[in-house]
C-alpha cells in the first residue's frame, strides 16, 4: 500500500473517530445543554415555576454539574423571587464579596424587615449606582417617598443609572413609580411603570405596580384583571400592600369572597392588623359612617401604617375633619338664624 493511501486511510479513521466522539458527546451532554438553555430562557421571562422545575431536574440528575456557577445563581435567584426566609440563603449570599451579590443580600434583609442589617450591607457601596438604588429603596421602605424620589431621580443625582444591570434598572423605575403614587402623582407613576415595562415586560413586579396604579387611577375593571393574574401566580409570597389594595378593590366591587380572602391573608402578615383597620375605615367612610371611619383610620396609622397607605389615610382623615368642621359651622349658622 502506498504512503498516500495509508495517509488517506489514517485521516479517514481519525475523522470517523472524531465523529464518533462527537456523537457520544452529544448523546451524553446534549440533554444537559438543552436543560441549561431551558433554565436560561425561563429566567429571562421570569417563569418562576419553570425555573423551579428545571432546578429540581438538575438536583436529581446533574451530579457534579450542580457546582456550575450558573446553577448556583439560578438557585439564589429563585429563593429571592420566592422571598424565602432561609438561613441557608443568607449564608450563601454572605459568602460573596462582589457588589451584585451584596445588593442581593441587602434585598434579602429588606424583604424580611431586617432594616439595620440591610443598611449595614448597603453602607460600603457608597454612591455607586447599586448603593444609591439601595438608599432609594430604604427611604421608600421607611415611608419617605419624597426622599426616595430625589435619591433616584435622573436630574437630581450624578449617578449613571445605565450602568445598572437590566433587573436593577427596572427596579429603579418601579421604586420611582411607587414613590410617585405615595405622593399622589399618578401621571409620573404611570410614566415610570411604562419605562419599567419596556425594560422587562415579564417582570412580575411590573404586574404588581400596574395593579397599584390601576387602583390609584380608579380603573377598577383593569385592576380586577391584574389582581386575578397576581393571585393565580401561586408561587408569589403575599405582601400587606397588595392584600390591602386587593381588599379595597373587593369593597368597590362588593365581592365578599375576595374581601374575606384578603382580610384572612392580612391577619397572617406582619403589620396586617393595622391594614385591616385601614380597610374597615375605608368601608365605614363609604357607608357614610364618618366618625367610625376616622377612628379606624387613626388607629391604623397609630399601629404603624406606612407608605402610600399612610398618606391615603391621612388625606381621608383630613377630609373627615374638614367636613365635620363645615357641618359644625353650618349648624351654628342655622342655630343663629333660628334664634
Amino acid at each position: 500500500m502506498s504512503k498516500r493511501r495509508k495517509h488517506g486511510l489514517r485521516r479517514r479513521r481519525q475523522a470517523t473517530f472524531l465523529l464518533l466522539l462527537s456523537i457520544i458527546f452529544m448523546l451524553s451532554c446534549g440533554p444537559f445543554l438543552w436543560r441549561l438553555e431551558q433554565l436560561r430562557q425561563a429566567e429571562s421571562v421570569y417563569d418562576v415555576s419553570k425555573v423551579r422545575d428545571e432546578l429540581q431536574w438538575w438536583n436529581a440528575h446533574g451530579g457534579l454539574l450542580n457546582k456550575l456557577e450558573l446553577l448556583k445563581e439560578a438557585n439564589l435567584w429563585l429563593e429571592l423571587e420566592l422571598n424565602v426566609e432561609s438561613k441557608d440563603l443568607e449564608s450563601q449570599l454572605t459568602m460573596y464579596q462582589d457588589e451584585q451579590h451584596r445588593f442581593w443580600l441587602f434585598l434579602y434583609y429588606l424583604k424580611n424587615g431586617k432594616i439595620t442589617e440591610a443598611q449595614d450591607v448597603l453602607g460600603p457601596m457608597g454612591k455607586t449606582p447599586l448603593g444609591q438604588l439601595g438608599q432609594g429603596l430604604t427611604s421608600l421602605e421607611n415611608g419617605d417617598a419624597e426622599e426616595s424620589r430625589s435619591q433616584l431621580a435622573e436630574t437630581e443625582t450624578e449617578v449613571d443609572w445605565n450602568k445598572l444591570p437590566i433587573q436593577e434598572q427596572t427596579l429603579r423605575h418601579l421604586v420611582l413609580a411607587q414613590a410617585a403614587m405615595s405622593m399622589g402623582d399618578q401621571l409620573a407613576a404611570r410614566a415610570e411603570l411604562e419605562e419599567a415595562q419596556k425594560l422587562e415586560p415579564h417582570n412580575p413586579a411590573c404586574l404588581t405596580v400596574a395593579f397599584d396604579v390601576a387602583v390609584g387611577e380608579g380603573q377598577w375593571a383593569k385592576a380586577v384583571e391584574l389582581c386575578h393574574s397576581i393571585v393565580t401566580q401561586t408561587w408569589r409570597s403575599r405582601t400587606t400592600l397588595f392584600e390591602t389594595k386587593r381588599a379595597v378593590l373587593a369593597l368597590h366591587e362588593n365581592n365578599l369572597q375576595e374581601l374575606t380572602a384578603s382580610l384572612a391573608s392580612l391577619k397572617e402578615l406582619p403589620g396586617g392588623d393595622g391594614c385591616i383597620d385601614y380597610v374597615n375605615g375605608i368601608q365605614a367612610l363609604s357607608k357614610g359612617q364618618q366618625q367610625e371611619g376616622k377612628n379606624l383610620l387613626e388607629r391604623a396609622m397609630n399601629s404603624g401604617l406606612e407608605g402610600e397607605l399612610k398618606a391615603d389615610a391621612q388625606k381621608a382623615v383630613a377630609q373627615v375633619i374638614d367636613r365635620q368642621k363645615a357641618d359644625q359651622l353650618l349648624r351654628s349658622v342655622v342655630d343663629e338664624n333660628v334664634e
